[in-house]
């Protein structure tokens, strides 16, 4: 779900229009995974509970993780739910490889851009809830 949070459009409506399967792309996750028998997660927002910020990368499915206690914020709460065996046995992990770095100023340079981004973020949405609302049209 790759694209500008301040866009009007998204990605996937591509696939309005053609067809993946028939251009030799054997599968599209957002499309093609039952995410009633399938975690997501993706470390949108640098960090595991992106889905807070993020303006398109949401499931349907979140309220339902939330309640099994499949809610993560740090890769530590991921690693402790794994070892305490509280996690789904199907799982899809998306990631942003540059956020995962052993030097520490290309690591922090990363986190800092990503929190002024998910601020960023948050105020969008709140703004489009708000226009959404409040809209006479």
């Amino acid at each position: 779900m790759h694209g500008s949070p301040k866009s009007p459009f998204d990605n996937k409506a591509i696939w309005d229009k053609y067809d993946y399967l028939e251009l030799g792309i054997i599968g599209e996750p957002y499309f093609d995974v039952n995410f009633n028998e399938v975690l997501y997660l993706t470390d949108t927002g640098c960090r595991w509970d992106g889905w807070k910020v993020s303006v398109r990368d949401k499931m349907s499915q979140q309220d339902s993780w939330i309640k099994k206690g499949w809610i993560f914020h740090s890769t530590n709460d991921v690693i402790n739910a794994l070892n305490a065996e509280n996690l789904s046995e199907k799982m899809m992990i998306t990631f942003h490889p540059q956020r995962w770095n052993d030097n520490p100023i290309l690591w922090l340079k990363e986190y800092f851009f990503q929190s002024a981004k998910n601020i960023a973020k948050y105020f969008l949405i709140q703004y489009r809830k708000w226009k959404s609302e409040y809209s006479v049209f």
